[in-house]
Parts: structure tokens; sequence; C-alpha cells
């Protein structure tokens, strides 16, 4: 019976797993920032002031969260 590992390639292939949660982290914390920034600027009535710090905190939240699936 052969091996069903013996066909997977090794390089590129296996690590783009790790990139995938990476870019995950990353955009999906800018997005998150992004949209809970635009929601409060939105209902108070302010200028784009939190959709800039959201946008930042969520950046910030991706790279804490990058650093800790390390």
């Amino acid at each position: 019976m052969p091996d069903k590992k013996a066909g997977k390639k090794i390089g590129w292939g296996r690590s783009s797993s790790g990139w995938e949660w990476i870019t995950f982290y990353l955009l999906g914390g800018v997005f998150l920032g992004t949209a809970c920034g635009f929601g409060i600027d939105y209902l108070v009535g302010t200028v784009p002031l939190f959709l800039i710090v959201g946008i930042f905190a969520g950046f910030a939240l991706g790279l804490y969260g990058v650093y800790k699936r390390m």
C-alpha cells in the first residue's frame, strides 16, 4: 500500500499555512478595528477620530495575536 504522505511537497507548500494565520490575524485585526472605529464615529457623530484609533488598535491587536501564536 503506497504512503499517502509520499506525494506531498516539502518547502513552500508546507509553510503556507503559517502565512495564512499571520495574514488572518493582521488583516482581521485591522478590519475589526476599522469597523469598530467607524461604528463609534457614526454613533457619536465625531470626525474620523475613532476610525484612526481603531485602525492602529486593530493592527496592534493583530501583532499581539501573531506574537502569542508564535
